[in-house]
């Protein structure tokens, strides 16, 4: 298994994560990316290649997030903002492409002035439009189980990730997530399975590192030896005063449960 870990974990620039996260030994960062997506360097074929040097220094660009999905969702009632979606979710898949980044984080955001059965369905097409893109660049778009979003369970990923049909959406599964959303994230695990588990978020509720909150860790790693998955494990943990020493912790406990 690898590990990867998010930029604002470390509370570092992009131009030093890669380094600093490669120091402490992890394999990969997620970048996230905001509403201001137009504004990052994953935007300019130039500004790509100025990730592209930093990530050769360090660890490498495992996946990003789509965090401006949170403004412009694929959910909303007004078109222009789900062309918005569609715009930052295609840009995205081109720089990971570029990059070497194989999977990206896609919320399943709510939109505004609909249902939620209306704004599922304007997800399912919107994520549809976008898979033959990723598709081609062999990036994969992975559904997240999000609080405040439409998918907060694995039932509610699945109908969304199926209903789209592609073998390149699939689901990032957060097993912190899954409790803190009330659900039983052993479950989920063998719900979703090695075919649906693109790629995972590692937190522990309750507490500022891993082991202190309410994860059962034993069942957790129990129950992802049980459905085979040996691909990326990412840091979505707090920062804390000291995000350095945080996430050496945090990378030790996994390694010793994990790797």
């Amino acid at each position: 298994m690898k590990f990867g870990i998010r930029n604002g974990c470390l509370r570092q620039p992009w131009e030093k994560v890669f380094e600093i996260a490669g120091d402490i030994g992890f394999d990969g960062v997620e970048l996230d990316i905001g509403a201001d997506y137009k504004d990052t360097l994953l935007w300019t074929k130039e500004g790509r290649q100025q990730v592209a040097e930093w990530a050769s220094q360090g660890a490498e660009l495992c996946s990003t997030c789509i965090g401006g999905l949170w403004t412009h969702s694929f959910g909303d009632a007004d078109p222009d903002v789900r062309a918005a979606a569609q715009e930052v979710t295609t840009n995205t898949i081109e720089a990971c492409a570029e990059l070497g980044a194989r999977w990206i984080l896609v919320p399943i955001t709510p939109g505004k002035d609909v249902t939620e059965e209306e704004g599922i369905a304007h997800w399912i097409e919107g994520v549809k439009q976008c898979a033959p893109i990723a598709e081609k660049h062999q990036v994969i778009l992975a559904l997240e189980n999000v609080g405040r979003g439409y998918a907060q369970s694995a039932e509610g990923l699945l109908p969304i990730a199926t209903s789209v049909d592609s073998p390149y959406v699939r689901t990032y599964y957060d097993f912190g997530n899954g409790l803190s959303l009330g659900n039983d994230p052993i479950a989920e695990i063998k719900l979703l399975g090695s075919e649906w588990i693109a790629i995972i978020h590692a937190k522990d509720p309750g507490g500022q590192l891993l082991g202190e909150g309410r994860i059962d860790f034993d069942a957790v790693e129990a129950a992802i030896d049980e459905i085979g998955y040996d691909g990326y494990m990412v840091l979505e943990t707090p920062a804390t005063e000291d995000p350095i020493a945080a996430a050496k912790h945090n990378l030790e406990f996994l390694q010793k449960r994990f790797g």
